[in-house]
């Protein structure tokens, strides 16, 4: 959440880098630099070789990173693997390690946080740019139906609140302990509710820190130091919490300021730690259940934005042994960066239209990835678009009316665009805390006590209740008993007529013919497609565009559906660039037929037609079959019909859905973990180390993960999948290397990265190989080329090693204030001082410009000569002076050139 004011500068239109590069040195050894980029108020990139094809990267910025649940990312071309990206401690610093053909030019690379670019300058984001005064249409919804059961409505019992404040609890990863506090509102003690769920809330990653007396003042200290207070993240939902309370549950608010304090370097973004804190707290209900009359079976967890993501952990971990059991979650505009799922947990996500944080809406991703990891998982796993809310006003501490730290509308457009704060369907505090209520309320009594009244807020049909006044929103879902075919794994392309159809790869890559995103200019999200950077799981989509109304196409399925009793759902994805209408013509194995308007109606709203704002997400085409002339028991081929002249939809799958949830087993996947493991290079060329892996719980099934190693070791980059036994209890990947007795880089670095495939979980889902180079360092001498040269003429500066080394070794030079008369910008020629020192004047000393020279001595090379072009003046004058300073670790070396006329 942006909690802080933005400092100016952040996004900008891209600009050319020039590579560049430092030397550090102790005791006369060399250690690896970074070739840098000094980009003024830009920020400053490094790059630095780590083998063959493997690269360092960071960028450094001006100020501090904000503090987001969105964190800043890493991207490149597509054909560059990236690894995870994290904050270094200086809160300024952003590191990834990249797989390319070629040594990363910054250039090509962005760092986007938030949906915005980070590391150039000028503009006002990505979403400011377009021209203001255009709103997007209304959705027109038909056949949205009102229910008459409102789970936003206060119940009858008398609330009461209280807190508790325990001893902090060490969590790996974390140097200072998190604190324990909880904020419970309850039914009071008489009342009358029998055994109470209880519904416990996470709240996502803000500042922790804030000044009451300065609330444009902030503060990283962890614990928080007078006069800052700590941010009362976790009293943001008690809203939430007195309507709960009132119908019979008991709730409690967690605070994790500790974790947000200290997440900045974790590479999990402090998912782990946050499920740690969740697991710590139930721990302690176990104690107070008896007094409170708390039913601890039927544990609802609420998270939002990062916290979203550390129930999800928790609720994989949880076993069915534990003291309590996790009957169902609400995720709030959650992140998912290990894209992960809690099977047989059943599951609502919330995503926010107008997210200006996660504004890729990567939560859909606990959805689409449960669909396939667990076969036999019938929970619910719902996705609700909600048209004009934002990502902050779930939380009142979030908010800027009603915090009492500094908050802010984390939508960063113009007033006057979609999403604006002039915008009609842009949803008010007040108004998306109430559709946040009806949802989270709503989903609460689905999971907690089977109240299915409610369902068709989650199942994709088009309902509403009257508390959420005029918003607008949508649904899908999987799981609840849904029986499901995907494309081109358990379907087939029917013949089409007229239309164009294929299968297509669900990703956004305008490079790649199979991809999905092929040419469909999107530039705000497409969450159920992985963008072309990413390694993920790739799922198949089917594809049909028509030019003509009654063109067709579609799909055979190879195990027919039965639709008798049940409905016929497709998620179905709208190009939106036309308007968009279709029919569906379902037919049975014998060949009999039906044509079918959806429910609702043929047209299909774009959501989003605006390159800023446009959302490529699956909303639901619901077909009732009732009284269709064909054998409803045994589908065997789906067709789309064009209804308007022309469109384009993908469609993710299509599934028979049931009037009412089925029950959900007592069964939770093993989850595997990772280790990190630490080598000694040696000798002997080719090596091979293990990553080990460790499985929890008992694996009954065959199962699947996949596996992805970026930033090798001087070994090939690798992908494959690894196969589980039934009752397998461990494993190690493999990862190669090279050992041999020249210098390297002092600790090789290999990510390990794992996602799960089939019945299995992961829970540590990043391992680590590095390997210690244990070679002599080469000893560097430093000299003048020359002491005196006439102006005109360069002065050069030779870095030479005592022997060659297996790594680019970084060479960077400032100019500083030497003995003598400092030459002057205009002594210097301007190409160099336009690259190297920026717009300075002319009469100014170049020393007083930060101007920084940058060379690579490569691999198997001894030197690099350092050149600065100096420029003949027709005035008489003095001599001036030159002078370089090469970093040598703790040492400092400097060297004066004397430019005479």
């Amino acid at each position: 959440m942006r909690d802080m004011p933005r400092p100016s500068g952040w996004t900008a239109t891209a600009v050319a880098l020039v590579l560049a590069a430092a030397v550090l040195s102790t005791g006369g050894g060399v250690a690896a630099g970074a070739p840098s980029v000094p980009t003024h108020d830009r920020g400053e990139w490094q790059v630095r070789a780590l083998g063959p094809g493997q690269y360092a990267v960071a960028w450094t910025s001006p100020t501090r990173l904000p503090v987001t649940s969105d964190r800043p990312t890493v991207v490149g071309p597509a054909g560059w693997l990236i690894g995870t990206s994290t904050i270094a401690g200086d809160g300024r610093t952003v590191r990834a390690r990249i797989d390319a053909p070629t040594r990363p030019d910054p250039a090509r690379l962005d760092v986007r946080l938030s949906g915005e670019r980070l590391d150039a300058v000028g503009g006002g984001g990505d979403r400011a740019r377009r021209a203001g005064g255009s709103f997007e249409p209304a959705l027109d919804l038909p056949g949205t139906r009102t229910l008459t059961t409102d789970p936003a409505t206060p119940g009858r019992y008398a609330v009461v609140t209280s807190d508790y404040t325990l001893d902090p609890v060490a969590v790996p990863g974390m140097r200072t302990p998190i604190e324990m506090v909880g904020h419970v509102v309850e039914p009071a003690a008489a009342a009358p509710t029998g055994p109470r769920p209880l519904v416990l809330f996470l709240h996502g990653r803000h500042g922790a820190c804030y000044d009451p007396a300065d609330l444009d003042a902030w503060s990283d200290d962890w614990p928080c130091k007078a006069p800052f207070l700590e941010v009362p993240n976790h009293l943001g939902y008690d809203y939430l919490q007195q309507v709960l309370a009132s119908q019979g549950y008991a709730t409690v608010s967690i605070r994790a300021n500790g974790i947000n304090a200290q997440d900045f370097d974790v590479p999990d973004g402090g998912a782990d730690a946050r499920a740690r804190l969740v697991q710590a707290h139930l721990d302690h209900w176990v104690g107070l259940a008896a007094a409170h009359q708390v039913d601890l079976s039927r544990v609802i967890l609420i998270g939002h934005s990062r916290g979203g993501e550390g129930v999800d952990r928790a609720s994989i971990r949880i076993p069915l042994t534990a003291p309590y059991r996790v009957a169902g979650q609400v995720l709030i505009a959650p992140t998912d960066f290990a894209v992960q799922t809690a099977p047989y947990v059943p599951t609502v996500t919330l995503l926010p239209f107008c997210d200006g944080d996660v504004s890729d809406l990567q939560g859909q991703k606990f959805t689409d990835a449960a669909r396939d990891v667990a076969p036999g998982d019938t929970s619910l796993n719902s996705s609700v678009l909600v048209m004009g809310a934002n990502h902050n006003y779930f939380n009142t501490e979030w908010t800027p009316t009603s915090a009492a730290s500094s908050a802010s509308d984390d939508w960063a457009g113009g007033s006057d665009t979609t999403c604006g704060t002039s915008d009609p369907q842009r949803l008010s505090a007040a108004g998306q805390r109430a559709v946040g209520t009806a949802y989270v309320a709503g989903a609460v009594h689905l999971f907690a006590a089977g109240d299915q009244s409610v369902l068709p807020l989650f199942d994709g049909s088009r309902a509403r209740v009257a508390s959420q006044g005029d918003a607008q929103t949508l649904s899908h879902a999987i799981g609840g008993g849904r029986v499901v075919r995907a494309p081109s794994t358990s379907t087939a392309l029917s013949l089409a007529q007229g239309a164009e159809t294929r299968f297509c790869a669900g990703t956004y890559d305008d490079r790649r013919v199979s991809s999905c995103g092929l040419g469909a200019a999107v530039a705000a999200a497409a969450p159920l497609w992985s963008t072309s950077g990413e390694r993920l799981p790739v799922r198949s989509f089917f594809e049909m565009s028509w030019t003509a109304t009654g063109q067709s196409g579609g799909l055979l399925l190879a195990d027919p559906l039965d639709l008798s009793g049940r409905r016929l759902e497709l998620r179905t994805i709208v190009d939106g660039r036309s308007p968009t209408a279709l029919r569906v013509r379902i037919t049975d194995a014998d060949g009999a037929s039906a044509l079918v308007d959806p429910v609702g109606g043929i047209g299909l709203p774009s959501l989003g037609t605006s390159a800023d704002v446009r959302k490529l997400w699956a909303q639901t085409v619901v077909v009732d079959p009732t009284g269709a002339a064909v054998d409803l028991t045994r589908i065997a081929r789906v067709d789309l019909v064009g209804a308007s002249p022309r469109g384009k939809v993908w469609v993710a799958d299509l599934s028979s859905a049931p009037a009412t949830l089925a029950a959900v087993p007592e069964r939770r996947l093993p989850t595997v973990s990772f280790s990190r493991v630490r080598v000694t290079e040696g000798a002997g060329g080719a090596k091979t180390a293990r990553v080990p892996f460790q499985v929890a719980g008992a694996l009954a099934s065959p199962a699947r993960f996949t596996v992805l190693t970026v930033g090798q070791a001087r070994g090939d980059v690798q992908r494959f999948t690894v196969d589980l036994a039934p009752g397998q209890t461990g494993g190690s990947v493999p990862v190669g290397y090279v050992a041999d007795q020249r210098a390297d880089y002092r600790r090789l670095v290999t990510q390990v990265t794992a996602w799960p495939t089939r019945n299995v979980m992961t829970d540590g889902y990043l391992g680590e190989l590095a390997v210690i180079d244990d070679d002599p360092r080469p000893a560097l001498s430093v000299r003048s080329v020359a002491r005196q040269v006439p102006a005109g003429t360069p002065a050069r500066w030779r870095v030479r090693l005592d022997k060659p080394v297996d790594f680019d070794l970084s060479v960077t030079g400032k100019v500083v204030k030497g003995p003598g008369t400092p030459v002057r910008v205009a002594d210097i020629g301007r190409s160099w001082t336009d690259l190297h020192a920026g717009p300075v004047a002319p009469g100014k000393s170049l020393w007083a410009s930060h101007a920084m020279t940058y060379d690579v001595i490569d691999p198997g090379r001894r030197q690099v000569v350092i050149s600065i072009p100096t420029r003949r003046s027709g005035e008489a004058r003095a001599t001036r002076t030159l002078t370089l300073r090469i970093d040598l670790g703790k040492r400092t070396v400097r060297r004066t050139v004397r430019i005479v006329s």
